[in-house]
């Protein structure tokens, strides 16, 4: 084990005096009696909470036969180092502000409410390190290693994405705490429930359902808002052996929320021995990495979009209200997901049918939001 170091001492006047009355054997009164100084001043001196004035010294020098000078040197040399190590610890403070907003935005997570510590002060910013990653300082090294989940991202910044990311990954992982009280993972259920996933999208709660029957598979979902520059829809990663899914509701639209659980599910079923590994990549890029387009692939076969687009290609930029209300009934999917995968194959403008467009993070119980 390394040797504790032990913070400087820093001596003061009154020390000296403490020392020297020990020496004599005398008390505070006798002091007080000697120099004619009341024993609550002596008290404040020898605790060094009051300084050493030239009428002071003179005292002091005549009671212990020193010189004031003595006495006056040895309070000023006190105070220049008081204020040096008073120096230091902002100096410190200052440092370790700066490098916990580099790689997390603070103001934003304080809005959140995620921190459970006053990152203000340097207690607060240890405590708060060590709830994340287990050590009092941001692990600067390994910041950029070791992220366990797939990310769903529609745009992408290397630093930015890395830093912040990571940070949302911590706290989400912190927040799965509350929600993995779970049955053991059943990936034979859940490939059952993929196969009817677009059914929900038409129920009337389907959010909801949906949700249940993700954890009667023993997959825990929630939703925890994204992070500025992070760009993230949704992620998965694995917390004792239980999949957990996670959306940020950026988008809040109802197609967005079921595109990305498809997308995340995909994930669970296909990649699920792998999901330890660190997997972020960018999906704006044509360059996607084959996780990434096998769980695509299979998004797209829970949400029937070769279906959806079949229909909607006849008609094309012709599609009217009614030829799509009467393609959602068709496909057996709500309209805003048939209408979302539409426009996202560019089938029909982003400016169209735009009273379809729901919102969705206020479908889900408040029990599945962590803010």
């Amino acid at each position: 084990m390394a040797e504790e170091l032990k913070p400087f001492f820093n001596p003061g006047p009154g020390d000296i005096i403490r020392d020297a009355m020990e020496e004599l054997g005398w008390q505070q009164s006798d002091l007080s009696d000697i120099t004619g100084l009341t024993e609550k001043t002596i008290n404040q001196i020898i605790n060094n909470k009051q300084g050493i004035t030239p009428e002071t010294a003179v005292l002091l020098g005549k009671a212990f036969s020193t010189s004031a000078e003595m006495w006056l040197n040895l309070d000023a040399k006190y105070q220049l180092r008081k204020r040096q190590d008073s120096n230091l610890e902002k100096e410190r403070l200052t440092g370790l502000k700066a490098t916990l907003r580099k790689y997390m935005p603070v103001t934003e997570i304080k809005k959140k409410g995620w921190f459970a510590n006053d990152v203000s002060t340097e207690e607060g910013i240890k405590k708060e390190c060590f709830r994340l990653f287990g050590v009092e300082r941001i692990p600067e090294e390994e910041y950029n290693q070791g992220m366990k989940f797939a990310a769903r991202q529609t745009k992408y910044d290397y630093q930015y994405s890395q830093w912040y990311c990571r940070t949302w990954y911590e706290y989400a992982k912190l927040h799965a705490k509350k929600f993995t009280k779970l049955k053991p993972y059943n990936k034979e259920k859940l490939d059952t429930l993929s196969k009817k996933f677009y059914q929900y999208t038409a129920k009337e709660n389907g959010e909801i359902e949906i949700i249940k029957k993700l954890k009667e598979c023993g997959v825990a979902f929630f939703v925890q808002s994204h992070l500025s520059k992070t760009y993230l829809d949704g992620a998965t990663f694995i917390v004792r052996e239980n999949p957990v899914i996670v959306y940020t509701g950026r988008y809040d639209r109802v197609d967005n929320f079921w595109f990305v659980l498809a997308h995340e599910i995909s994930h669970v079923l296909l990649h699920y021995d792998i999901l330890s590994k660190p997997v972020l990549d960018n999906l704006d890029s044509d360059a996607k990495s084959q996780r990434e387009k096998e769980a695509d692939t299979n998004a797209n076969e829970m949400l029937r979009t070769d279906d959806v687009l079949c229909y909607g290609e006849k008609y094309g930029k012709y599609l009217t209200a009614a030829r799509l209300n009467e393609l959602s009934e068709n496909v057996g999917i709500s309209v805003p997901v048939a209408l979302g995968i539409l426009q996202h194959n560019k089938l029909i403008e982003w400016r169209q049918f735009t009273k379809y467009r729901e919102k969705v993070v206020e479908r889900i119980p408040a029990m599945c939001k962590v803010g």
